[in-house]
């Protein structure tokens, strides 16, 4: 198949086109390689997971864009750039209004005009809120997000079924749950945890350390990414859904901590800051509708997939980067 992925040199991007390639796929990939971290990362991931051509732009832009579709007549698109985490200023919100709602709305309409068979994009755990009743459903009616960021995801959400009815498309969107590993992302908490027990980079913890979250290992994701692709090929044109990505194993961030004490046989120092507003005090994935789409839901422990991690950053190519690599996040 002819695959376009927008983000590929993120971290699911670049992982997704990684198990495509390998699958003998022809495998297009777009980025803008922002600055919200450092692109040297975004570089490692190509190398490392080419794709069979990439292109870089941003999706907002119309000629851009159909530049990218005319010249890849894509028959899926599974899209995952976007402006991440919730943390951003007020007075930098521009980014996520450009990223995740302009460049959501001129890539899906154009999807839709292409008949472009089938799309995938990427929500987010954000979505729930507080007020959720967890275990997170898809069924849940009560969605009130705590971020600017979250309410763009779910406005994502509420625009797809509007453009897809009628259509030659079939539409999902995929709710993922806090996803780590190798070549993750280096504002994430566990990401900085390593880094600091690794090269001593500053590791501020927000708030007590008992919110939880319900990680889940980057492997799991994409062979949950590519099986729900899989099952969707089967839908009815105008079909739409969101789907969960999530095992339903929340830890705390102080299970985090001590967790990869352990694994590197070291502490990991940070100092105290005050809790954000913007951060959800437990995500929970209700795994069962993935499971009965793909019978798969994501079972990687923990503790596995941050050894795996420690070792990716014990890496002599990797090692050295990692302060640098945190440090330069926005």
């Amino acid at each position: 198949m002819r695959y376009l992925v927008t983000g590929n040199a993120g971290f699911i991007g670049s992982a997704l086109v990684g198990k495509l390639i390998s699958e003998g796929h022809h495998v297009s990939g777009v980025d803008s390689m922002s600055n919200y971290y450092d692109i040297s990362l975004k570089k490692r991931r190509l190398e490392v997971f080419p794709a069979s051509k990439n292109y870089y732009g941003e999706i907002e832009d119309q000629v851009f864009l159909n530049r990218v579709l005319d010249e890849v007549q894509p028959e899926a698109v599974v899209h995952l750039a976007a402006q991440p985490g919730v943390r951003l200023p007020t007075s930098q919100i521009i980014k996520y209004v450009n990223s995740n709602l302009v460049g959501f709305s001129v890539l899906l309409s154009q999807i839709v005009l292409r008949e472009i068979p089938t799309f995938l994009y990427a929500s987010s755990s954000s979505v729930y809120g507080d007020i959720s009743e967890p275990p997170y459903s898809e069924r849940e009616l009560k969605i009130f997000p705590n971020s600017f960021y979250g309410v763009t995801k779910y406005a994502n959400e509420l625009l797809t079924p509007t453009l897809i009815q009628g259509s030659k498309t079939r539409a999902r969107g995929m709710r993922f749950f806090t996803v780590y590993g190798p070549w993750g992302r280096p504002d994430m908490a566990y990401f900085r945890m390593v880094s600091n027990v690794l090269t001593g980079s500053p590791f501020e913890l927000f708030g007590d350390g008992n919110i939880k979250r319900d990680f889940t290992y980057i492997d799991d994701v994409v062979q949950a990414v590519a099986a729900l692709h899989t099952e969707l090929k089967g839908r009815d044109y105008g079909f739409n859904d969101v789907v969960n990505i999530g095992g339903g194993h929340p830890v705390s961030m102080l299970e985090v901590l001590q967790t990869i004490s352990e694994i590197a046989g070291k502490k990991v120092e940070y100092h105290k800051g005050e809790p954000n507003l913007k951060d959800v005090a437990l995500t929970i994935s209700d795994p069962n509708y993935l499971l009965q789409l793909t019978s798969f839901k994501p079972m990687t422990d923990i503790s596995v997939g941050l050894r795996e991690f420690v070792n990716w950053g014990n890496e002599s190519q990797i090692k050295p980067l990692l302060s640098q690599w945190v440090q330069s996040v926005e």
